[in-house]
C-alpha cells in the first residue's frame, strides 16, 4: 500500500514540476532574439538605389522597423545580429523583403557634386 501511495506522489509531483518549468519558460523566463539592423537597412538602400522601391515604401519599411521594437513583449531582449555569436540557436525577428530581388546589383554613383 505504501508503494504504491509512493509512486502516485512521485508521478504527481513530476507532472507539476513539468508543468511548472514550461510555463515559466513560455511566459515569464527573458528570452534574446535578434534583429539584423545592419543587413535590413543595407538592403532596403539597395532596394531605394536600384528604384525597386519608392520613398514611401522606404519609409513604410523603416517605420516596421520601430514597430517591431515597440511591440516585442519586454520579457524578450533584443540584440543586433551582428554582436551575437551562434545566431542559429536565437529567434530573428529580422523582417523579410521575400518579395523584392535583393542580389547585388550595380548601384549608380551620384550624379554632380
Amino acid at each position: 500500500m505504501k508503494a504504491r501511495e509512493f509512486i502516485k506522489i512521485a508521478l504527481i509531483s513530476v507532472v507539476v514540476s513539468i508543468c511548472s518549468i514550461l510555463i515559466y519558460d513560455k511566459f515569464f523566463a527573458t528570452k534574446i532574439v535578434t534583429f539584423d539592423l545592419k543587413g535590413y537597412v543595407a538592403v532596403l538602400r539597395d532596394l531605394y538605389l536600384t528604384k525597386q522601391i519608392d520613398e514611401a515604401e522606404l519609409k513604410k519599411r523603416i517605420d516596421k522597423i520601430e514597430e517591431i521594437v515597440t511591440k516585442t513583449p519586454k520579457r524578450k531582449v533584443i540584440i543586433t545580429s551582428d554582436v551575437i555569436l551562434g545566431g542559429d540557436r536565437v529567434e530573428n525577428i529580422t523582417p523579410e523583403l521575400k518579395e523584392y530581388s535583393t542580389k547585388k546589383t550595380e548601384i549608380p554613383e551620384p550624379q554632380g557634386k
